[in-house]
């Protein structure tokens, strides 16, 4: 069974309810690849955020035997052995559709769909990983977007979610989609079974919000 974990932004680790929850879900510690958003460009700003969200894991005393980035510097036949001997696989922020086209490319995305582990998605990864992937102006994206995602969740999220700044862009999207308004710090997580929020997360459906 797969377990799906969104996520929108930690900046100051994990935090004590999500580090509990990480360590409840993430029983095999074998191997973590980190699936950048951006896989020919900027591998700096990559190995940045691999090492900075690593040592979150390490921090809540979480450790993998093997970590990895997972970007252009892997052929496609690297990158998509890479990601399925993973026991977790975390797809990292950045430029929504840019990662999407990616992970299409490198023939990731049926790798992903099929992968039985945790997967952690990340402001983008967390787009990414749904049925409708829903990129708004709101969220930072240069346009508009509405594209068949993974669909490895059925939850339409907008990460980076601020209650006391609701665009009407995001209102309007919401008369046609059911979209989930994730604050930072906070997570979705997924199962066959059901789906869990913890922390501050919102329903916005038909132009009304509601805490869940």
């Amino acid at each position: 069974m797969s377990t799906y974990i969104l996520t929108s932004m930690f900046e100051n680790g994990f935090g004590n309810e999500v580090s509990k929850i990480f360590h409840q879900k993430i029983k095999d510690r074998n191997k973590f690849a980190f699936v950048a958003s951006e896989f020919e460009k900027i591998p700096e700003k990559t190995d940045k955020y691999f090492r900075f969200f690593l040592a979150m894991f390490e921090e809540c005393g979480i450790h993998f035997k093997e970590a990895y980035v997972v970007d252009g510097r892997m052929t496609a036949e690297e990158a998509q052995r890479a990601v399925s001997e993973a026991d977790v696989i975390w797809l990292s922020g950045g430029d929504t559709p840019t990662q999407f086209n990616y992970l299409k490319n490198y023939g990731l995305d049926n790798v992903i769909k099929q992968h039985k582990g945790v997967i952690i998605g990340m402001s983008a990864g967390t787009i990414n990983l749904a049925e409708t992937a829903i990129c708004t102006l709101s969220c930072g994206h240069y346009k508009q977007e509405i594209y068949k995602g993974l669909g490895c969740v059925n939850v339409s999220v907008e990460p980076h979610f601020v209650i006391d700044n609701v665009s009407d862009e995001l209102l309007e999207l919401s008369q046609k989609y059911i979209i989930y308004g994730l604050c930072d710090e906070s997570i979705i997580i997924c199962t066959d079974e059901e789906i869990e929020f913890v922390g501050e997360v919102y329903k916005i459906s038909d132009g009304i919000i509601e805490k869940l």
